[in-house]
This record gives structure tokens, C-alpha cells and sequence, in this order.
């Protein structure tokens, strides 16, 4: 029997004893049988979320089957979270994005900025890191590292051809990885744990403001646009690249060429794209200073009945319906495309906000921070570094997206807990999942990447450790400086 299969099958064990534990112990004083279950169904799903003991994505439906059995939460109660508006709009932006991938359009679009940006070896991953980065503020940040990764071994295999022996071509594959987890941070629809944080927010403080895909892009553009730059910094000092690389151009003309004029079915995902977005960012008012602008929700008086997951829908239905101006598929998309989708992902954010709504109910996120209020007895900055840290190095063995279904929810309790805003811990814990740089398993991007046999885990390893601590300082100093104040106005 393999190591792996002794991994999964401990943790299958583990899961199911540790929930027998918390379902025929006494609570302890302060805390409600149904919230000590709540507590073992999530600790079941986080021991198997970390072991894979069976698909994560399958891990995602045992609320659905638990609660109701265990007497935690009802049936209907349970399922509608996988039905959550945030849900919904996530499953809308996969649509957008398979329609986008479908036309090329993404692919245009990375090699213009690649083309733009000059011909020397710093210049060429710079320029792989901002097309990557911007095209995973819309797309799964997955999707965009295999679309990058030939691309970029077509340019690494020229410069191989000419005898040049550098860590031009590990920088470049290293590059594309950490530049699309960094740049799915920036907008809502980039990353699950920023669709997880949006929905436990929500279940959990329905009394404090909406982040809806603007207001987070306030917090996560600034952010993006300052670290990015950083990285790819640390970047050409750590590999200690120079020099020019001509032979980059011929490589990107020749891709470019290979597209052709932009088509009807480019043209019309572009069109639905951009609306897309402007109905995100003017859906709600927009206030600069004494002046407002109203949001289109507002001017058809239907501000309380629509949520961004509206604009993602009517998008996603647009899709189906506008031709595409290609014989083999009639539509911009057709269901045989759309039902290859994540739709696991979906399935996974929908059960973090099971786990959310289970600690809610049963008071058990009420005990949890009662219990771990102690951390208000620290400064605002110490906290945040103490979560970032633990955030970053956590997600390097589990799914960052199981990392913030788990703790998102035990952050927000211990931030009511101890007195403190529950996005001063929620937000940087959101950022510092997609942080984690030195593992294949730290997200689906390193996972291409090293797919790619290109990179080794100890080359990844060695690389990624160093930029862990650099994120670890980036995200404490420019949420204390940025997002804090942001949250205290």
C-alpha cells in the first residue's frame, strides 16, 4: 500500500473519530451539544480536506448530509448556502470565463502586453507577470497559468536552442505562477477565498456593509498593483537575471500571427465582458466625497432586489443566447463547454458557507471567540502578523480555498470576541491564502507550473520560502497602513 493511500486512509479514520468524539462527549460549559457537532463535522472536513481522504470537492457536500442527521441545522437551511448569491456569481464569472478562453480573447490579450514590453530578460517576465496578473482579475487563476505556460515554454525553449544556459527559463515558469496567484486577489470573481470571505461576511455580519465586487476592488487593485512589482523584483535578484533576449519577439509575433484578425465571437465576448464589469463597479452608489454617482440599481429603483450575482447571471444567459459567428459553436457558449466548468469549486465555496452558517446557529463561533479573546490583549499589528503568517504556511499543505472555509469563520468569532473589526482578520487571512508560494500543493497555479516538469519542489521550495517571508511583511504592513483605515471609515 503506497505512502499516499496510508495518508488518505488515516484521515478518513481520523475525521470519523474525532466526529464521534464531539458527537458523544458532554459539550464543555458554555457551549451547546449542537455546537460541539458543528465543531466535528467541520474538523471532520478539515481532516479530510488536508488528507484528500476522499475528492475535496466531494468533502464540500457532508453538511448537506450531516447537519440535518445530527440535528445542527436543517435540510433547507443547509442547502441554500450552496445556492448563496456569492455562489451563484462565482458560478457566473466560470461561465464568463470559459467564453473568453473559447474566443481566444484572453490569449490576444496577454500576448498585446507581452509584445509591448521590450525584449530584455527582466522586461520579458515583467511582462508575462501583468498579463497574467490582469487576466486573473477575471479568470480562473488556474485557466490563466495553462494558458501562459506554452507560451512561455515556446520562449524558454528558443533561448534553450541558443545555448544559453541561465534561470531565465525557472524564473520565467516560477513567475507566471506567483504573478496569477497575486493577481486574483485584486477583484472578487478572481480567486475563491475572496468568494468565501464575501459569503461568511455576509451570513455572519448581515448588519455590516456589502463588499460587492467594487469594494473589494478598492482594497485588492492597490494591493496588486504595489506587490506585483515586488515580486518581480525579488524575482530577477533571486535568479540574478540580465541581459537581452531577442529571440522572445519572433516567438510572440509568430503567436499573434497565428490569431489573426480579431473574430465576431472575440468582439462579442469583449462587448458582454466589458458590460459585465461596468455593471459590477455602477451597480450601487458610488460616493466621492459630497458628490455621488448613482448606481444603475438605484436609477431603476431596484437597489434592494439585485446583487452582483444578478450582473454574472445575465451575463452568463447573454452567453448562451448571442451568436458566436463559428459553425462548430452556435452560441458564444454552449452547455457541452459550460458543463466543463469548476463547478467543484462552486461546491466547495458553497460548503464554507455551511460551516459559516453552522458556527452562527448553534452559538459555537459566540464560545470560540469567548475563548480566544485573549488576542485583543495584543496590538493590531501583531495580530495581523500572527494571521498572515499562519494563513500563508497553513496554505501551503491544504487547498486555499478549504483553508478559508475553515478559518475564516473562527477569525470572525474571535475578532467579535476581543473587540476587533472582523475584517481586520478576515480580509488579510483572505489575501494570505493565495500567498503561499513554496509548494505545489499551496495553490493550483504552483501545481501547472511544477506540472510542467520544468520545476523542481526544491527549486520551487527555495524560491517560495523567501517569497512567503516577503508576503508575510508586504500583506502585515500595507493592511495596517491601507486596509485598516479603510475598514475603520
Amino acid at each position: 500500500m503506497s505512502k499516499t493511500t496510508n495518508v488518505k486512509r488515516n484521515g478518513l479514520i481520523i475525521g470519523l473519530v474525532i466526529l464521534a468524539l464531539c458527537i458523544f462527549l458532554p459539550a464543555p460549559e458554555g457551549m451547546s451539544a449542537e455546537g460541539l457537532k458543528a465543531l466535528g463535522v467541520a474538523l471532520l472536513m478539515a481532516t479530510w480536506w488536508v488528507t484528500e481522504s476522499i475528492p475535496i470537492y466531494a468533502t464540500a457536500f457532508v453538511p448537506i448530509a450531516l447537519f440535518p442527521l445530527l440535528g445542527i441545522m436543517e435540510a433547507g437551511d443547509t442547502a441554500e448556502n450552496y445556492g448563496h448569491n456569492y455562489v451563484l456569481m462565482l458560478l457566473g464569472g466560470f461561465f464568463l470565463a470559459k467564453a473568453i478562453e473559447l474566443s481566444h480573447l484572453h490569449k490576444r490579450i496577454a500576448l498585446f502586453i507581452i509584445s509591448k514590453l521590450g525584449t530584455s530578460r527582466r522586461k520579458i517576465i515583467l511582462s508575462f507577470m501583468i498579463a497574467t496578473a490582469l487576466l486573473s482579475l477575471w479568470i480562473a487563476n488556474v485557466a490563466v497559468a495553462l494558458l501562459m505556460l506554452p507560451i512561455a515554454l515556446a520562449i524558454v525553449d528558443k533561448e534553450e536552442e541558443e545555448g544559453n544556459k541561465t534561470n531565465f527559463g525557472l524564473a520565467l515558469m516560477l513567475s507566471i505562477a506567483y504573478a496569477a496567484s497575486v493577481g486574483g486577489t485584486g477583484s472578487l470573481i478572481g480567486t475563491p477565498p475572496n468568494m468565501v470571505f464575501a459569503g461568511v461576511a455576509s451570513k455572519m455580519f448581515p448588519n455590516l456593509p456589502e463588499i460587492d465586487f467594487l469594494e473589494w476592488m478598492k482594497i485588492g487593485m492597490p494591493l496588486v498593483i504595489i506587490i506585483l512589482p515586488l515580486v518581480w523584483l525579488y524575482m530577477i535578484k533571486y535568479f540574478r537575471i540580465s541581459g537581452e533576449f531577442a529571440g522572445s519577439h519572433e516567438v510572440v509575433h509568430k503567436e499573434l500571427i497565428g490569431l489573426g484578425k480579431m473574430t465576431v465571437a472575440e468582439k462579442r465576448v469583449l462587448i458582454i465582458f466589458t458590460l459585465t464589469a461596468l455593471g459590477w463597479i455602477f451597480r450601487r452608489d458610488i460616493e466621492l466625497g459630497s458628490f455621488i454617482i448613482p448606481g444603475w440599481s438605484t436609477l431603476l429603483g431596484i437597489s434592494h432586489f439585485v446583487h452582483d450575482s444578478t450582473v454574472a447571471i445575465v451575463a452568463a444567459l447573454l452567453l448562451f443566447i448571442v451568436p458566436s459567428g463559428r459553425e462548430h459553436v452556435k452560441t458564444l457558449i454552449d452547455w457541452k463547454n459550460a458543463s466543463s466548468v469548476p463547478w467543484g469549486v462552486v461546491m466547495i465555496v458553497g460548503g464554507g458557507y455551511a460551516i459559516a452558517a453552522s458556527f452562527q446557529s448553534t452559538g459555537l463561533a459566540e464560545f470560540l471567540g469567548a475563548e480566544l479573546s485573549i488576542i485583543s490583549n495584543y496590538p493590531q499589528v501583531v495580530i495581523l502578523l500572527i494571521v498572515v503568517t499562519l494563513m500563508i504556511f497553513i496554505t501551503e499543505i491544504n487547498s486555499n480555498t478549504a483553508t478559508a472555509n475553515i478559518f475564516l469563520p473562527v477569525l470572525a468569532a474571535m475578532a467579535i470576541a476581543g473587540n476587533i473589526h472582523p475584517y481586520l482578520l478576515m480580509i488579510p487571512a483572505t489575501f494570505a491564502c493565495s500567498f503561499s508560494f513554496m509548494l505545489p500543493s499551496g495553490s493550483g497555479t504552483n501545481a501547472v507550473i511544477f506540472g510542467s516538469n520544468r520545476v523542481s519542489i526544491p527549486e520551487m521550495a527555495r524560491a517560495g520560502l523567501g517569497l512567503n517571508f516577503l508576503g508575510v511583511i508586504l500583506l502585515t504592513v500595507l493592511m495596517y497602513a491601507y486596509v485598516l483605515p479603510i475598514i475603520l471609515n
